[in-house]
């Protein structure tokens, strides 16, 4: 495994270029349009089991707690952000991407949230608007300076599943030093079942399964417990999204 540093002269890190390894197999994606992951409503996952990350997610009851800041890594252009920076329980949601193009079509999708351009902050090119934050980046480069703090919730819709297997330790290590202390993720994978080893391997998306999932994140000393919540067919759910892979 080889790794890249984007510096200046005087060593100040920033965002990676969108040509560099880790980044341009998602910037060809984007221009093709090859968006299997994208879908044009909330996730089905989020609208079911988002209490279990929000408290009093889509109530009709004024909320008389501390706001909630939620986090998509690896974040495209997803509904589900701008549904939830709507909601009166979430203080701030943040995303990243590596693709430019994917922040910006979020933004245009979304003219109500206001999004504009703002300071770099360390490795990443950072978009602000109406209780939402966008960085342009490569997600193994932040911290919780990067993303002006941790988060109370962290929902994975499609990112470990686009990960590379070997960078697996590596992601999750980048998820354990953002989240609080008893912050919660809601994290959804595929799992191949059928067809050769080899297809079964192929990726992305990867094939993620429970065992998986526990052996990544039960070992973790922050993490206090892992719950399968449900499994369905997604290609039976929505046939389309194969060939948009």
């Amino acid at each position: 495994m080889t790794s890249e540093v984007a510096t200046t002269a005087f060593g100040i890190p920033q965002p990676k270029d969108e040509t560099s390894n880790t980044l341009s197999r998602w910037s060809k994606r984007w221009k093709d349009s090859m968006l299997g992951w994208h879908k044009s409503d909330l996730h089905h996952f989020l609208k079911k089991y988002g209490t279990t990350i929000i408290p009093n997610f889509e109530s009709t009851e004024t909320c008389t707690e501390d706001g909630v800041r939620v986090f998509f890594p690896l974040c495209g252009k997803t509904v589900d952000m701008g549904v939830l920076a709507e909601e009166e329980s979430i203080s701030e949601v943040v995303g990243i991407d590596g693709v430019t193009k994917a922040l910006l079509e979020f933004s245009d999708e979304n003219p109500d949230l206001q999004i504009k351009k703002a300071e770099n902050v360390g490795p990443v090119e950072t978009f602000v608007g109406k209780k939402i934050t966008l960085l342009r980046g490569d997600f193994f480069d932040i911290d919780a300076v990067a993303t002006g703090g941790k988060f109370d919730s962290i929902f994975d819709r499609a990112s470990l599943v686009a990960i590379s297997p070997d960078l697996r330790e590596k992601y999750v290590d980048v998820i354990g030093k953002l989240i609080k202390p008893g912050g919660k993720i809601l994290l959804v994978t595929f799992d191949r079942r059928v067809g050769t080893d080899e297809a079964k391997a192929a990726g992305p998306p990867y094939s993620v399964n429970e065992d998986t999932v526990r052996k990544l994140y039960e070992g973790q000393d922050w993490v206090e417990r892992v719950t399968m919540l449900e499994e369905l067919d997604e290609l039976a759910n929505d046939p389309s999204s194969k060939q948009r892979w």
